[in-house]
């Protein structure tokens, strides 16, 4: 044995242990970033994350308006399932979840002026599935239950109708 062969042997040893320290450092990092995920989701969990009081909660004035503005999830109150939005009280195809929130407290443009009066106005906002977080659409539905059927629907546009017909 030479001093080549052993320097070759030794290189091709700290080439090994280099490769291992590799392999360790992104196992080592691996598990880290997994670790980091799970506190994450803890503290979100914990601290109320998305679906706490300051959630954002996209609203409308009508279920197909394209102004849409955001309140936060402690400014909105009474959702319900309904199928008569606000403002013009439009009727609805089907049932949407609708709530109440002050006029004042929504960020954006919807449709609302304050025009028929000084604010701020409790107004009536509509709340469409495809504007919210999956978050907050599953925390307003674990409230209003599920959405009524074709029977409710019935039921609503002919008490509707009679109230027009004065009935």
């Amino acid at each position: 044995m030479g001093l080549p062969s052993l320097l070759l042997n030794a290189a091709k040893a700290v080439l090994a242990m280099t490769a291992l320290i590799w392999r360790l450092v992104k196992l080592l990092l691996t598990v880290m970033l997994w670790v980091a995920g799970g506190v994450l989701v803890v503290v979100k969990r914990v601290t109320g994350g998305e679906s706490g009081d300051n959630s954002p909660v996209r609203v409308r004035r009508d279920w197909n308006d394209h102004r849409i503005g955001t309140v936060k999830w402690s400014d909105l109150r009474d959702p319900r399932w309904d199928s008569i939005s606000g403002g013009e009280q439009n009727p609805t195809p089907q049932p949407f979840i609708h709530g109440y929130v002050w006029c004042a407290t929504v960020q954006g443009d919807i449709a609302h002026s304050c025009a028929h009066g000084p604010g701020p106005h409790n107004i009536k906002v509509c709340l469409v599935k495809k504007d919210n977080s999956r978050e907050v659409w599953s925390r307003v539905s674990s409230i209003v239950g599920p959405k009524p059927g074709k029977t409710w629907m019935a039921r609503r546009i002919k008490l509707r109708e009679d109230s027009d017909s004065g009935k």
